[in-house]
């Protein structure tokens, strides 16, 4: 397990220079956009209206962390509207997508990965007191957005913008381990990324 703070994230510029990222993970670590890669973990400030870049044969999968959000023009898909909190968009890598502000800058979180070699998953869980159980997959990753979240039992708390990373590309498939997570205070957002392999 990987206890990543935002000092250990990378700050890179957006594969088409119109912007830059936050990378959170990517495997195999230190791996770079123009290499093949497993999968990557990242969150950017959306500042302007524009174009994606593209990243051919890979699947993506994008959230809403902050702000009035996203119109997207996927390929020949009618428009999306990225608006709601938590809300996952998916599309190809190839496609070619242009995002429009709906009304001022936004956050967003994005999954981009091999559909050829893991399956992944980006889902958005509201935590309250009480506990919610999950399953750990081969690779997991929690993303505390906005409040801290309680990590048992192995007793940790993910703060703002914290991540906790567990498993390692390659390794088999292990019996679920369960973890039990719950709001700090209040109520609270978790991202949560699955990986297995295919």
């Amino acid at each position: 397990m990987l206890h990543l703070r935002p000092s250990d994230y990378r700050l890179m510029p957006w594969k088409d220079g119109g912007g830059s990222t936050t990378e959170i993970a990517i495997a195999p670590a230190g791996a770079g956009l123009a290499e093949p890669f497993l999968w990557r973990v990242s969150s950017a400030r959306v500042e302007a209206s524009g174009p994606f870049s593209r990243f051919p044969g890979q699947a993506r999968s994008l959230l809403l962390l902050e702000g009035a959000g996203l119109l997207l023009t996927i390929g020949s898909k009618a428009r999306q509207r990225l608006k709601h909190p938590g809300q996952v968009v998916t599309f190809a890598g190839d496609d070619a997508v242009d995002a429009t502000l709906i009304q001022g800058p936004c956050t967003d979180f994005g999954l981009i990965h091999d559909p050829r070699r893991v399956q992944a998953t980006l889902e958005w869980l509201t935590l309250g007191r009480e506990a919610t159980t999950i399953s750990l997959a081969s690779t997991t990753l929690l993303f505390a957005p906005w409040g801290a979240v309680r990590v048992d039992p192995l007793g940790l708390q993910l703060e703002h913008r914290e991540c906790l990373w567990f498993g390692n590309p390659g390794e088999p498939e292990k019996p679920s381990a369960k973890l039990d997570l719950r709001a700090a205070q209040g109520t609270t957002p978790l991202v949560l990324v699955s990986i297995r392999p295919v």
